[in-house]
């Protein structure tokens, strides 16, 4: 006789049998319990007794495949053993936060877009940004494909950010207060400016990844703060150093040569396992460090630019003098030229008036 879940088996004690899926080991093999009955009528009523449980402690119904719930524990534990911890860790806390309360305990033949549509909307009336719907949503729909069920979730319109770019009176200000008060920590906002790192691969840099014999730095990891896996622990995020972002993001970026003596005299007495702007083998973290580049910004009165703004502004000055784009996306540590030109590529005001004077009449 076959229950809802599987087989009920009778066992040579007499008594009778149904074994379920209980979420993963780490290795990520299914892991397996079961529940027993002097009956099959008995065993039938323990494994809903079971069900009961998980329902009433918010589970994720791992057990029972006629639950959403098991579509979502088996989608994140194949998204455990596919990913990096970083993109791991932000997709278990959507699930937990959001997915999970709303739609572990539905059985899938009652999914329907009519209910997503009101998740959607009750999303934005909390006042979640478009682009956090947009995320919960892509993930919502990857999980119910994963579990066979096709619905096409219509996507909040995410508007496009204005871009930071610094102006170049602003960076000319910037450098200045940098050069005149240099030491490794104010070194590392200029360092930006010149090699378009991202805020993370800045407190990640190592000196073992510096090589100014052949004027290069090599990208191998990034800092980033997590939520804390261990849900008892005390701190609800941590900090771990991981490989960036895309495998793209591992490269080589060339240091400019008026860098070369700069970093040489920072570079004395320091060890292979000296970071950058500590020039300690312990790390700044990036939240500390942002505050410091926000200080800088206060002092000169200027607007305050996310630290992100001196990538844009990299990959900008980079256009303006010529760099062709498919350089220039390596150089950043993009998957695609595309990615480059709509994201950090801008021209200014300026470049545009220039441009459009280039324009001559045919006939005078």
């Amino acid at each position: 006789m076959k229950s809802k879940t599987g087989k009920i088996y009778s066992r040579k004690d007499g008594r009778f049998e149904i074994r379920y899926h209980y979420g993963y080991k780490d290795n990520g093999t299914s892991n397996y319990k079961s529940v027993y009955g002097s009956s099959e009528k008995e065993v039938l009523d323990n494994y809903h007794q079971v069900i009961d449980n998980l329902i009433g402690k918010n589970d994720l119904l791992i057990c029972d495949k006629t639950y959403i719930g098991y579509d979502i524990n088996s989608w994140l534990n194949n998204a455990r053993i596919k990913n990096k911890k970083s993109t791991y860790s932000n997709y278990q806390y959507i699930i937990k936060s959001r997915i999970t309360p709303k739609f572990a305990k539905i059985k899938k033949n009652a999914i329907s877009l009519e209910l997503i549509n009101k998740f959607t909307s009750e999303l934005l009336s909390e006042g979640l940004m478009e682009k956090t719907v947009k995320d919960i949503l892509i993930i919502l729909q990857q999980i119910l494909k994963y579990g066979d069920i096709n619905i096409k979730i219509p996507m909040p319109k995410v508007p496009k950010n204005e871009i930071q770019i610094l102006k170049k009176d602003e960076q000319a200000k910037l450098e200045e207060e940098l050069i005149k008060n240099l030491n490794e920590g104010t070194f590392g906002i200029y360092f930006c400016l010149y090699t378009g790192l991202r805020i993370g691969e800045l407190c990640a840099l190592q000196w073992k990844n510096i090589d100014l014999i052949n004027k290069k730095v090599q990208i191998k990891k990034t800092l980033i703060r997590i939520k804390n896996p261990d849900e008892q622990a005390r701190k609800k995020t941590i900090i771990i150093m991981d490989e960036p972002k895309s495998s793209s993001s591992i490269r080589e970026i060339p240091i400019p040569d008026f860098l070369i003596p700069i970093m040489s005299e920072l570079g004395q007495n320091v060890t292979d396992d000296t970071f950058l702007i500590s020039k300690e083998e312990k790390f700044i973290e990036t939240r500390t460090y942002f505050n410091k580049y926000k200080q800088i910004l206060n002092k000169l009165d200027l607007e305050m630019y996310n630290f992100h703004a001196l990538r844009h502004t990299f990959a900008t000055r980079c256009i303006e003098n010529g760099c062709d784009p498919k350089t220039l996306s390596e150089i950043l540590g993009h998957s695609s030229v595309k990615i480059t030109l709509e994201r950090y590529v801008h021209p200014s005001y300026e470049n545009k008036v220039i441009m459009m004077n280039q324009l001559k009449p045919l006939y005078s």
